[in-house]
């Protein structure tokens, strides 16, 4: 099976369309260039009717006003993606500005300015932005929503831990995710009597005082703040027990964070099997030998702690902002984690699943042979009914009205009744 690769949207999301891929190379060359100010470089990014309209003496001089006026290009983090544009937060060394890139079939710049940088309003202010707890941290809060059952018996609770990228408590992101997939198991647990707990990303939503730059980001972050909230369900008495639950790069972040803070079971869902510069490697042989050698050679020298200077192929996975995150987070191998557990484990996985393959939890399964196994039929990566298909697989990405496969929601219910 020829898996969507999960480095093309390191740290940008659970999953992206092959547009926004695109995107993001280009703006990452974009800033590249910029800052080396090697203005032809960016001109011959254009499209011939840009060329045109902003000639090559013309470009290198609007170009320069910009090094000028606003220095170095600190960081281009996207806002919002559509059909025929993206937006990016362009934070310079002076100023921050919202760039607006547009892109031809060809992946060449047909449009690109820059406007006033106003704040967007995510997904989770649209659908749900009261919180009712909070976490604090070093960095600064971390948001979440706590439903609980009523009644006065005591209960167990969940804490749902997201995938990767901007993800917010729900399971959406500002662009390229709409799936409300958190949000429904949510629903789902409370009328079935379990509370549950989910939350922000530290940088997303209500939580966006958590990180003040992706530079500043490591994989301990999130499982200290996945640790502390732990932490924080076990001495409240009103749970009889906390059982972590962890989507996608939330697997690995859980297992970690369960044994750390003593929670009393796990659940893994779509988590991988690998550690992550194989999995990527892996997922660039299948499409360039080349570009895997290359990427073999980068995580060797980020792994012995060193910085690397990519290529402008792989700029948009080793991007320097990004790099100490990387070496974080090749600290941990899924495999070793899942194995130091002393408490009950379940491993679900998706049949049709194009991010996170059956394998995968069968090398959980493996390392971990007192864990329950469930495959769950027609479950893809965001636990919604699928056939592999990639158009129908990707449509539901973008699809909050279709609910999560109810033998998701049997099996976790099922095992957290389980637990002593």
């Amino acid at each position: 099976m020829n898996k969507y690769p999960i480095y093309l949207v390191l740290l940008f999301g659970a999953i992206r369309l092959e547009a926004q891929v695109t995107y993001q190379s280009v703006a990452d060359r974009f800033q590249l260039y910029f800052n080396r100010q090697q203005s032809d470089s960016i001109f011959n990014m254009y499209s011939s009717d840009v060329k045109e309209k902003l000639p090559l003496e013309k470009n290198r001089t609007v170009m320069e006003g910009l090094h000028i006026q606003f220095g170095d290009l600190k960081a281009l983090d996207v806002i919002q993606q559509d059909t025929g544009y993206a937006n990016y937060k362009a934070t310079f060394k002076d100023q921050t500005l919202t760039l607006v890139l547009a892109l031809s079939k060809e992946g060449l710049i047909e449009g690109l300015r820059f406007i006033p940088y106003t704040s967007p309003q995510t997904p989770l202010q649209k659908m749900e932005s009261k919180s009712n707890i909070v976490l604090k941290t070093d960095a600064g809060n971390i948001y979440g929503s706590l439903k609980v059952p009523e009644g006065n018996n005591k209960m167990p609770v969940l804490l749902i831990i997201a995938g990767s990228g901007p993800t917010d408590r729900n399971g959406n992101q500002v662009s390229g995710l709409t799936t409300n997939t958190y949000k429904m198991i949510a629903d789902s647990m409370l009328k079935r009597g379990i509370a549950t707990l989910r939350y922000d990303k530290r940088g997303i939503g209500e939580s966006a005082g958590g990180m003040k730059s992706e530079k500043e980001l490591v994989f301990e972050n999130y499982i200290n703040d996945a640790a502390g909230f732990i932490r924080m369900l076990k001495s409240d008495k009103r749970f009889s027990k906390v059982i972590v639950l962890g989507h996608s790069e939330g697997s690995l972040i859980g297992m970690v964070a369960a044994r750390t803070a003593q929670a009393d079971a796990f659940i893994s869902i779509a988590g991988a099997g690998d550690r992550i510069d194989r999995v990527i490697e892996e997922q660039l042989r299948s499409q360039s030998p080349e570009m895997a050698a290359k990427a073999t050679v980068l995580f060797d020298s980020l792994n012995k702690g060193y910085s690397v200077e990519p290529e402008a192929d792989l700029l948009y996975l080793f991007r320097p902002s990004v790099q100490p995150y990387l070496q974080s987070w090749l600290k941990y191998n899924p495999r070793k984690e899942i194995s130091m557990l002393q408490i009950p484990v379940l491993i679900i996985q998706g049949t049709t699943d194009i991010q996170v393959a059956i394998q995968d939890a069968q090398m959980l399964k493996s390392a971990c042979p007192s864990a329950k196994l469930v495959l769950i039929n027609q479950m893809n990566h965001v636990l919604k009914q699928s056939g592999f298909g990639k158009q129908e697989n990707m449509s539901t990405y973008n699809n909050p009205e279709l609910p999560v496969k109810t033998e998701l929601i049997n099996a976790v219910d099922a095992f957290v009744r389980t637990v002593k």
